[in-house]
């Protein structure tokens, strides 16, 4: 992030240069092919930021979107409470958050799931208490199920800009 502040900043002095020092056309070509290097350096550091960012709220959505399932697995049991959305509805959200990955983006996706269900298989292993067996192991089996509909179900969207 710190190359495009550098970048926006050393553009401003060039442009000042360029204003207040009267330049010639030769001057005005270096610094216009300097400006072009540049904005080639700030499309790539933006694209490859994009795509982290990108990433990281996919992921974000999906932790909560399988939290929230387990929690209504949990207290809706019976129906007797309709604090949660059904589990279709939630299969549904999971679903819309599966449409926002693209092509780039995608091996690092299921990449960093199957980390987060490894790590709950991990922390289902070694817990002394009942009941984070079982939670761990709704989360296990959740991560489990999205991922397989990632790597065998879903048709990847082509990247949007």
């Amino acid at each position: 992030m710190s190359n495009i502040i550098d970048v926006i900043n050393t553009e401003e002095v060039i442009w000042h240069n360029m204003m207040i020092n009267q330049c010639d056309i030769k001057q005005m070509a270096i610094f216009s092919r300097v400006s072009k290097q540049f904005n080639r350096i700030v499309k790539n550091d933006m694209e490859t930021h994009r795509n982290k960012y990108v990433k990281r709220q996919i992921l974000k959505k999906i932790d909560v979107i399988t939290t929230n399932k387990m929690y209504s697995m949990i207290k809706n049991q019976g129906n007797r409470r309709n604090i949660y959305k059904t589990l279709e509805e939630y299969d549904d959200d999971l679903r819309e958050v599966a449409k926002q990955i693209y092509v780039k983006i995608y091996d690092d996706i299921i990449r960093d799931l199957n980390i987060i269900y490894n790590e709950h298989i991990f922390y289902g292993s070694i817990t002394n208490n009942y009941y984070e067996v079982y939670l761990f192991g709704i989360m296990e089996k959740e991560y489990s199920k999205f991922i397989e509909y990632l790597e065998k179900d879903f048709e990847i969207s082509i990247q949007r800009l």
